[in-house]
């Protein structure tokens, strides 16, 4: 129950009823402090319940000389571990979530899709024209005649940058420390 003392200072205890005082006039404030910590409105709302929440596991017989501190001090606390809680939630780009094999994928399966990705990665990371080239006599099965009439060059050019081309993918593909010509 809230009380005067000679100090013009409020104390109480964080019983039942002094929650519902506080509540009513507080809240809106709270509310208010909350949101300029936090990124959206359903997390304000989220974030001011459970500091009610956490005001009610405090022991009756505690007294608390400054109420409002008190509750914003729990505020700042609560708001403090929901940050910490959504950065955990939020250390993987959601694109992550789509490399966790599923319970019926194989240890091989996925394997497979990670080496197909990073392949993926290196021919994406090969310039145009070698690109173009390998794509097309790769992929698409064409003759290094037909894929110089396709792209304007010389068939001498086509075998050029696909050689090139290999040898780049041959470079990215390699393991770090491990040299595409064998050596060391």
């Amino acid at each position: 129950m809230l009380e005067r003392t000679d100090s013009n200072k409020k104390t109480s205890t964080a019983s039942g009823p002094d929650l519902a005082e506080w509540y009513d006039e507080y809240h809106a404030r709270l509310l208010s402090y909350v949101r300029t910590s936090l990124r959206t409105e359903s997390d304000a709302q989220d974030v001011s319940q459970e500091v009610y929440l956490r005001l009610l596991r405090v022991p009756e017989d505690r007294v608390i000389d400054h109420p409002r501190a008190y509750l914003y001090r729990v505020a700042a606390n609560v708001v403090n571990d929901w940050r910490a809680g959504q950065r955990l939630l939020e250390t993987r780009p959601p694109e992550a979530l789509e490399e966790i094999p599923a319970p019926e994928d194989s240890g091989e399966d996925y394997d497979r899709r990670r080496q197909s990705e990073h392949v993926d990665r290196a021919i994406a990371s090969l310039p145009p024209i070698y690109r173009a080239t390998l794509l097309l006599k790769v992929q698409h099965g064409m003759t290094y005649g037909e894929i110089a009439g396709r792209l304007g060059v010389s068939e001498r050019m086509v075998k050029r940058y696909v050689v090139k081309a290999y040898a780049r993918m041959r470079e990215r593909l390699s393991p770090p420390g491990d040299s595409a010509d064998g050596k060391q």
